[in-house]
């Protein structure tokens, strides 16, 4: 079955540009022009990825994602400015973002992030007979239906502050530095924007921790990284 991809962005030049390569290279493409539309798109459509521009009439791109997010925790998002300044790039991470793509960009990047972030979050790849439940003091964490609950209250991340949750959980105390959790949790193609994980690792944290300046589960290895505080 296709992958569905909505592109959503005011400039029709752009929208028929990505439409007509991802339809090569075998996705299904529905479209907006405005945030306001997209809003309404994800209400009527079964969609596998959204990209998202930031400036747009009527509702800008980072409302949009807001809603989005209010609503549909499990859609993945990547989005499309051109802006160049660090603070809008994080500021869509902190809202639920899972990559961020500058125009001008080649469509074989685009591509290749696409694929990198379905392969993040791919639901119909996972073995529906697994049911493994990964449980870490007050964290518990379903492997197959991709649940996580804190003290029995269910959390909503978005896929790639569940990677990395999973990822530090599986092996408590193993320290990984920004590198290793970028290849394994977002992929080789992501080595160049390994700052972008302290923003998803202080989102996860604002979720999973009661105190999030004084963390009980990740903790921050400085200089290095990260590693799961709890013992097996």
């Amino acid at each position: 079955m296709s992958r569905v991809i909505a592109v959503v962005d005011d400039e029709v030049r752009i929208r028929d540009m990505v439409k007509t390569f991802l339809q090569q290279e075998g996705f299904e493409t529905v479209e907006a022009a405005d945030g306001e539309a997209v809003v309404q798109l994800v209400e009527n459509h079964d969609l596998d990825l959204i990209l998202l521009d930031v400036m747009m009439p009527k509702k800008d791109g980072l409302q949009a994602l807001r809603d989005i997010r209010s609503k549909h925790k499990k859609i993945p998002v990547i989005m499309l400015t051109a802006k160049s300044e660090e603070i809008d790039k994080l500021l869509g991470l902190e809202m639920g973002a899972d990559d961020y793509v500058t125009k001008p960009f080649s469509m074989r990047e685009l591509t290749a992030r696409i694929r990198a972030v379905l392969r993040r979050y791919s639901i119909d790849e996972i073995n529906d007979e697994i049911d493994e439940l990964l449980i870490r003091d007050d964290i518990e964490i379903n492997l197959s239906t991709y649940v996580v609950k804190v003290n029995t209250e269910i959390i909503n991340l978005t896929p790639t502050e569940y990677n990395i949750l999973v990822t530090l959980a599986r092996k408590p105390g193993r320290v990984y530095s920004r590198l290793q959790l970028m290849n394994s949790v977002m992929g080789e193609e992501y080595v160049n924007y390994e700052r972008s994980i302290d923003t998803h690792v202080s989102n996860l944290r604002k979720k999973v921790e009661k105190d999030p300046a004084h963390p009980k589960y990740i903790h921050t290895v400085y200089g290095i990284g990260y590693r799961f505080g709890e013992k097996r």
